[in-house]
């Protein structure tokens, strides 16, 4: 389950561009037909390891736990 980290509501335009959290947790987006990146948003989360952070539908922030690898 998915846990909000930043409302930030951002209006996003799949056609045109992809959106993305850049390692310095950064919200960025970029032009499909190439081209320079566009920070939206500079430090917008501090990274945990044990967490994938996406941008999600309402435009937000949000971060799900890590899947755990099972030892064989």
């Amino acid at each position: 389950m998915a846990m909000k980290v930043l409302k930030l509501g951002i209006e996003r335009d799949y056609k045109h561009f992809l959106y993305y959290i850049n390692g310095l947790g950064d919200v960025c987006r970029k032009p499909k037909s190439g081209g320079a990146d566009e920070i939206l948003a500079l430090k917008a989360v501090n990274r945990d390891s044990s967490y994938l952070y996406f941008i999600d539908k309402d435009g937000d922030v949000s971060r799900s736990e890590r899947p755990r690898h099972k030892p064989r």
